[in-house]
Protein backbone atom coordinates (compact mmCIF):
# COMPACT_ATOMS: atom_id res chain seq x y z
CA UNK A 1 0.00 0.00 0.00
CA UNK A 2 1.45 3.36 -1.02
CA UNK A 3 1.58 6.18 1.50
CA UNK A 4 1.12 9.24 -0.68
CA UNK A 5 0.88 11.55 2.32
CA UNK A 6 4.67 11.97 2.28
CA UNK A 7 6.93 13.47 -0.41
CA UNK A 8 7.78 11.19 -3.31
CA UNK A 9 11.47 10.44 -3.80
CA UNK A 10 13.00 7.54 -5.66
CA UNK A 11 15.62 5.29 -4.08
CA UNK A 12 17.78 2.31 -4.98
CA UNK A 13 18.68 -0.72 -2.88
CA UNK A 14 21.37 -3.32 -3.49
CA UNK A 15 22.39 -6.75 -2.25
CA UNK A 16 25.80 -8.39 -2.67
CA UNK A 17 25.37 -11.57 -0.62
CA UNK A 18 22.81 -12.96 -3.05
CA UNK A 19 23.12 -16.54 -1.80
CA UNK A 20 21.70 -15.57 1.59
CA UNK A 21 17.99 -14.91 1.79
CA UNK A 22 15.00 -16.10 3.86
CA UNK A 23 13.00 -19.08 2.68
CA UNK A 24 9.31 -18.22 2.69
CA UNK A 25 6.50 -20.21 1.10
CA UNK A 26 3.05 -19.10 0.04
CA UNK A 27 0.17 -19.33 2.50
CA UNK A 28 -2.41 -22.06 1.99
CA UNK A 29 -4.72 -21.46 -0.98
CA UNK A 30 -2.19 -19.61 -3.14
CA UNK A 31 -0.03 -20.97 -5.96
CA UNK A 32 2.90 -19.75 -8.05
CA UNK A 33 2.27 -19.78 -11.80
CA UNK A 34 4.18 -18.69 -14.90
CA UNK A 35 2.87 -16.25 -17.46
CA UNK A 36 -0.02 -17.34 -19.65
CA UNK A 37 -1.71 -15.34 -22.40
CA UNK A 38 -4.13 -12.93 -20.78
CA UNK A 39 -2.17 -12.46 -17.57
CA UNK A 40 -1.07 -9.07 -18.87
CA UNK A 41 -4.59 -7.76 -18.17
CA UNK A 42 -4.54 -9.01 -14.57
CA UNK A 43 -1.03 -7.58 -14.11
CA UNK A 44 -2.11 -4.19 -15.42
CA UNK A 45 -5.17 -4.12 -13.17
CA UNK A 46 -2.98 -5.10 -10.21
CA UNK A 47 -0.41 -2.34 -10.74
CA UNK A 48 -3.00 0.31 -11.53
CA UNK A 49 -5.08 -0.74 -8.51
CA UNK A 50 -2.03 -0.33 -6.30
CA UNK A 51 -1.48 3.21 -7.59
CA UNK A 52 1.78 2.32 -9.34
CA UNK A 53 0.56 3.80 -12.64
CA UNK A 54 -1.61 6.77 -13.47
CA UNK A 55 -3.97 4.77 -15.68
CA UNK A 56 -4.82 1.24 -16.69
CA UNK A 57 -3.64 1.94 -20.22
CA UNK A 58 -0.27 3.08 -18.90
CA UNK A 59 0.14 -0.21 -17.02
CA UNK A 60 -0.85 -2.15 -20.16
CA UNK A 61 1.75 -0.27 -22.20
CA UNK A 62 4.44 -0.95 -19.59
CA UNK A 63 3.75 -4.68 -19.72
CA UNK A 64 3.81 -4.61 -23.51
CA UNK A 65 7.09 -2.69 -23.68
CA UNK A 66 8.96 -4.37 -20.84
CA UNK A 67 7.71 -7.95 -20.77
CA UNK A 68 5.93 -8.96 -23.96
CA UNK A 69 8.88 -7.63 -25.94
CA UNK A 70 10.99 -10.43 -24.41
CA UNK A 71 8.71 -13.49 -24.25
CA UNK A 72 11.47 -15.96 -23.37
CA UNK A 73 12.53 -13.95 -20.32
CA UNK A 74 8.88 -13.36 -19.42
CA UNK A 75 8.29 -17.10 -19.08
CA UNK A 76 11.45 -17.67 -17.04
CA UNK A 77 11.66 -14.59 -14.87
CA UNK A 78 8.16 -13.25 -14.20
CA UNK A 79 6.17 -14.93 -11.42
CA UNK A 80 2.45 -14.66 -10.71
CA UNK A 81 0.43 -15.78 -7.69
CA UNK A 82 -3.07 -17.19 -8.08
CA UNK A 83 -5.67 -17.65 -5.39
CA UNK A 84 -7.74 -20.83 -5.01
CA UNK A 85 -10.18 -19.83 -7.78
CA UNK A 86 -7.53 -18.75 -10.29
CA UNK A 87 -7.44 -14.99 -9.77
CA UNK A 88 -4.05 -13.28 -10.10
CA UNK A 89 -3.38 -11.59 -6.76
CA UNK A 90 0.34 -10.81 -6.93
CA UNK A 91 3.34 -10.69 -9.21
CA UNK A 92 7.07 -9.98 -9.25
CA UNK A 93 9.89 -10.36 -11.72
CA UNK A 94 13.62 -10.74 -11.99
CA UNK A 95 14.47 -8.41 -14.84
CA UNK A 96 17.34 -6.66 -16.53
CA UNK A 97 18.20 -3.15 -15.43
CA UNK A 98 20.70 -0.64 -16.77
CA UNK A 99 20.69 2.14 -14.20
CA UNK A 100 24.43 1.66 -13.72
CA UNK A 101 25.30 1.78 -17.41
CA UNK A 102 25.44 -1.99 -17.84
CA UNK A 103 22.94 -4.82 -17.66
CA UNK A 104 22.40 -6.05 -14.11
CA UNK A 105 19.65 -8.16 -12.57
CA UNK A 106 16.99 -6.35 -10.60
CA UNK A 107 13.88 -7.18 -8.59
CA UNK A 108 11.12 -5.52 -10.56
CA UNK A 109 7.41 -4.66 -10.24
CA UNK A 110 6.60 -6.43 -6.98
CA UNK A 111 2.90 -6.09 -6.22
CA UNK A 112 0.26 -7.76 -4.05
CA UNK A 113 -3.44 -6.90 -4.12
CA UNK A 114 -4.27 -4.78 -1.10
CA UNK A 115 -6.80 -7.28 0.30
CA UNK A 116 -4.09 -9.96 0.37
CA UNK A 117 -1.29 -7.88 1.84
CA UNK A 118 0.02 -8.91 5.24
CA UNK A 119 -0.31 -12.64 4.49
CA UNK A 120 3.34 -13.22 3.59
CA UNK A 121 2.81 -13.33 -0.17
CA UNK A 122 5.39 -10.63 -0.92
CA UNK A 123 8.01 -12.46 1.11
CA UNK A 124 7.25 -15.72 -0.70
CA UNK A 125 7.54 -13.91 -4.03
CA UNK A 126 10.96 -12.54 -3.11
CA UNK A 127 12.15 -16.00 -2.08
CA UNK A 128 10.98 -17.34 -5.45
CA UNK A 129 12.72 -14.49 -7.32
CA UNK A 130 15.99 -15.27 -5.55
CA UNK A 131 15.55 -18.97 -6.33
CA UNK A 132 15.19 -18.06 -10.01
CA UNK A 133 18.18 -15.71 -9.81
CA UNK A 134 20.42 -18.43 -8.39
CA UNK A 135 18.96 -21.12 -10.65
CA UNK A 136 19.84 -19.07 -13.73
CA UNK A 137 23.46 -18.85 -12.61
CA UNK A 138 23.47 -15.22 -11.50
CA UNK A 139 25.48 -14.23 -8.43
CA UNK A 140 27.22 -11.40 -6.59
CA UNK A 141 24.87 -8.48 -7.17
CA UNK A 142 21.19 -7.63 -7.47
CA UNK A 143 19.39 -4.34 -7.03
CA UNK A 144 15.98 -2.72 -7.09
CA UNK A 145 14.40 0.69 -7.31
CA UNK A 146 11.66 1.90 -5.01
CA UNK A 147 10.22 5.10 -3.55
CA UNK A 148 9.48 6.75 -0.25
CA UNK A 149 5.77 5.97 -0.64
CA UNK A 150 6.61 2.24 -0.52
CA UNK A 151 8.30 2.08 2.89
CA UNK A 152 6.31 -1.01 4.01
CA UNK A 153 7.73 -2.87 0.99
CA UNK A 154 11.19 -1.43 1.67
CA UNK A 155 10.92 -2.87 5.17
CA UNK A 156 10.53 -6.32 3.58
CA UNK A 157 13.48 -5.71 1.26
CA UNK A 158 15.61 -4.82 4.26
CA UNK A 159 14.67 -8.14 5.88
CA UNK A 160 16.02 -9.89 2.76
CA UNK A 161 19.38 -8.20 3.16
CA UNK A 162 18.97 -5.35 0.70
CA UNK A 163 20.81 -2.21 1.75
CA UNK A 164 20.16 1.41 0.80
CA UNK A 165 22.30 2.38 -2.17
CA UNK A 166 24.33 5.35 -0.96
CA UNK A 167 26.95 5.56 -3.69
CA UNK A 168 27.37 7.99 -6.56
CA UNK A 169 24.50 8.75 -8.87
CA UNK A 170 23.92 5.84 -11.24
CA UNK A 171 24.63 6.67 -14.86
CA UNK A 172 20.99 6.36 -15.90
CA UNK A 173 19.26 7.94 -12.90
CA UNK A 174 17.06 10.92 -13.70
CA UNK A 175 18.71 13.63 -11.62
CA UNK A 176 22.02 15.45 -11.47
CA UNK A 177 24.77 14.55 -9.00
CA UNK A 178 23.97 17.24 -6.43
CA UNK A 179 20.23 16.58 -6.52
CA UNK A 180 20.78 12.82 -6.21
CA UNK A 181 22.98 13.20 -3.12
CA UNK A 182 20.48 15.54 -1.48
CA UNK A 183 17.46 13.40 -2.37
CA UNK A 184 18.92 10.09 -1.21
CA UNK A 185 19.73 11.56 2.21
CA UNK A 186 16.25 13.04 2.59
CA UNK A 187 14.60 9.90 1.26
CA UNK A 188 16.34 7.43 3.57
CA UNK A 189 15.86 9.66 6.62
CA UNK A 190 12.15 9.74 5.82
CA UNK A 191 11.88 6.03 5.00
CA UNK A 192 13.63 4.79 8.13
CA UNK A 193 11.57 7.13 10.30
CA UNK A 194 8.32 5.90 8.74
CA UNK A 195 9.41 2.27 9.11
CA UNK A 196 9.98 2.82 12.84
CA UNK A 197 6.49 4.33 13.12
CA UNK A 198 5.05 1.50 11.02
CA UNK A 199 6.65 -1.18 13.19
CA UNK A 200 5.56 0.57 16.38
CA UNK A 201 1.95 0.77 15.18
CA UNK A 202 1.96 -2.95 14.30
CA UNK A 203 3.35 -3.84 17.73
CA UNK A 204 0.72 -1.70 19.47
CA UNK A 205 -2.04 -3.42 17.47
CA UNK A 206 -1.01 -6.91 18.62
Amino acid sequence: MLDKSIPHLGVLMEKLDTGKYPNYGLPSGFTFVRYEAGFEHAWSQLQYGLGQTNSLSEAEQIFQDEFLSNPEALLKKCVFVQDSIGNIVASASLWRGNHFGKELQRVHWVGVLEQHQGKGIAKALLTRIFDIYRGMGFSDYIYLTSQTWSYPAINIYLSFGFKPYLGEKPLNWKSDDVTFDDEKTKAWTMILSKIREYESSKSAAR
